[in-house]
């Protein structure tokens, strides 16, 4: 039986880079997937894929609306999305082997297609052959979670893992569920001229995101002609692929939506099922697996990372992750803890979003005394020049320490301000230390200063009033 110093359940973002690391370090490594090349969902089914139709649908739309800015176009635009899938299936694939080149330079890694269950705490079985390691890292991802309603329908609908499957556009679509999937998708799809009904529990969209740029997302999302139902009890989802019956109450009135096609996108659930986890002691439910600060799972020599794991659920999250757990399993002399306080993430989102650290609700919530300096985009040069006044910067400040905790960005194009808005956080700067930097006019990115502008400028003034 070989035996590895690290095996590696997983190869997409969390797995590929850690198995990668410790090879580089001479480590023998074993990375084995269910699929035969390494990206994992993040690839396949999720942050590429969705972007790359995104990014087709987003420029049509910018087409549709060339008459804004003085644009005349002889004859409309048209989408071909026979050939954006095309397209899609060809950038997946170049990344796909590009990784596995990259897998293949390292001679101490051993990347295997197959399903790996352990069959006790240094043992892995996949697919009928058996292998020891010393250390291991489980990376397994998460899948879409079906909610528990009634009907056949619901097992029928699309998934994320579904939606870019698609040869057609169906006529509308829709959406259970109004969490970032959503969101994303149901703005993509309503740009290609595709009716969008969007289901909600709760009485706002994107529920655990900062409130203000939720609102402004959803205020888009209406005037976008996307039907926003709020405050819905669901009762079950009928039929099929060409016909679905979506059964609802909502104030007090039972509905029935008839659309050709569902897409159920209610949350995600940790992929610990088959692994033999419970065989050898690591603690999990649906919801993840259970590690300490150090990624360090109930068994001492096994880690977990990325969306398997309980916590935020990022493909860029499982990177990071990736470093510390192979830090912390070769290097444990020094071990590394995650810091949750500097995640930033970007949800590309009509307006998007962009976030660092903490926003008001969660900064709250840790009994910090905070307060917030906001600067709107409907007076900015760059914004009106795009025709984009809808958004905003959001500093939420520590009072006690005068350090910028969060920051929250909402416009058309946060994600290219997202670096700096993560290397605030990271470097717990107070708004003096932001003014200190000199943005160029005209940009997007001139709304840091002048947020910072705004603080220093209230701070002088509470000062001379003593």
């Amino acid at each position: 039986m070989t035996t590895y110093d690290l095996l590696v359940i997983g190869a997409g973002p969390g797995g590929t880079p850690a198995a990668m690391a410790a090879a580089q370090f001479g480590k023998t490594v074993l990375l084995v997937d269910k699929r035969d090349e390494p990206g994992g969902e993040c690839l396949f089914e999720g942050c590429i894929p969705s972007k790359i139709l995104e990014n087709a649908a987003s420029r049509y739309a910018m087409l549709k609306a060339a008459s804004e800015f003085h644009v005349t176009l002889q004859s409309g635009p048209q989408i071909h999305w026979e050939a954006v899938l095309k397209e899609k299936e060809q950038i997946l694939a170049q990344r796909a082997a590009a990784a596995k080149a990259r897998l293949q330079q390292l001679p101490t890694l051993t990347f295997r297609q197959g399903t790996a269950r352990f069959v006790d705490a240094h043992t892995v079985e996949i697919d009928g052959e058996r292998f020891g390691f010393s250390h291991a890292i489980v990376a397994t991802g998460a899948s879409a979670h079906l909610p528990p309603l009634a009907g056949g329908g619901v097992r029928r609908a699309w998934t994320n893992a579904d939606v870019f499957q698609s040869a057609t556009l169906p006529e509308a679509i829709a959406f259970v569920g109004a969490g970032a999937i959503s969101c994303e998708l149901a703005q993509m799809f309503a740009k290609l001229g595709v009716r969008c009904h969007v289901l909600e529990r709760g009485p706002r969209i994107l529920r655990r995101l900062d409130e203000d740029a939720a609102l402004a997302v959803q205020r888009r999302m209406q005037s976008q002609g996307i039907d926003v139902l709020l405050n819905v009890a669901f009762d079950a989802i009928e039929g099929d692929s060409g016909d679905f019956a979506v059964s609802y109450e909502q104030s007090g009135e039972k509905h029935t939506l008839h659309v050709p096609q569902v897409l159920v996108a209610t949350g995600r659930a940790a992929n610990v099922e088959g692994l033999g986890l419970e065989t050898i002691g690591v603690a999990f439910d649906r919801h993840g697996i259970e590690t300490d600060e150090t990624l360090c799972t109930s068994v001492p020599h096994i880690y977990a990372v990325g969306d398997c794991a309980k916590g935020p659920k990022f493909a860029h999250w499982a990177s990071y992750q990736a470093g510390i757990a192979v830090h912390n399993i070769f290097a444990p002399v020094n071990k590394r803890r995650v810091e949750f306080d500097k995640l930033s993430w970007v949800l590309f989102s009509d307006p998007q979003i962009a976030s660092a650290g903490l926003d008001e609700a969660a900064a709250a919530a840790r009994g910090m005394r905070v307060s917030t300096e906001r600067y709107d985009y409907r007076g900015d040069a760059r914004a009106q020049i795009d025709h984009e006044t809808d958004g905003f910067v959001k500093f939420v400040i520590d009072e006690d320490g005068g350090v910028i905790v969060g920051v929250q960005v909402v416009s058309a194009d946060a994600s290219s301000l997202a670096g700096e808005a993560a290397l605030i956080v990271a470097n717990k700067m107070n708004p003096m230390q932001v003014l200190g930097a000199i943005h160029p006019h005209p940009t997007l990115s001139e709304a840091f200063g002048a947020a910072a502008r705004n603080r220093f400028m209230k701070t002088m003034m509470q000062r001379s009033r003593r």
